[in-house]
């Protein structure tokens, strides 16, 4: 029932900021604003908005964000996943391939040409 309750306070609290940024960004926007500067201030009023008058919700949100991080409960998977990677040994890095002659063409390199000189 925990989780249930953690994922209803995630909920409203992402529907309070997404409202009060909807209803601001629409207030400017009616006023004219141009688009992209009413879509930046209606996100930092929304953000401070939610911030002062939205104690409770966020602190919720980040309650159980904290248990779930803190909770002894892990993902076996991923664990497993991840001991399958560090048993693993890395592979030696690829040596760079020198281009045959073919490859180059039949232009010869300046080390080719100096020694072509002597």
């Amino acid at each position: 029932m925990v989780g249930v309750k953690s994922s209803r306070s995630w909920i409203i609290y992402s529907l309070l900021r997404i409202g009060l940024f909807a209803a601001v960004l629409a207030l400017l926007l009616f006023l004219d604003v141009t688009p992209w500067l009413a879509a930046i201030i209606a996100a930092v009023v929304g953000l401070c908005v939610t911030y002062i008058f939205f104690r409770k919700p966020r602190e919720a949100v980040v309650r159980s964000f904290y248990e779930y991080r803190t909770s002894g409960s892990k993902d076996v998977d991923a664990d497993s996943e991840d001991d399958v990677l560090d048993s693993t040994p890395a592979a030696p890095p690829a040596q760079a391939a020198q281009p045959s002659e073919r490859e180059r063409g039949s232009q010869p390199d300046a080390e080719q040409q100096g020694r072509d000189a002597r």
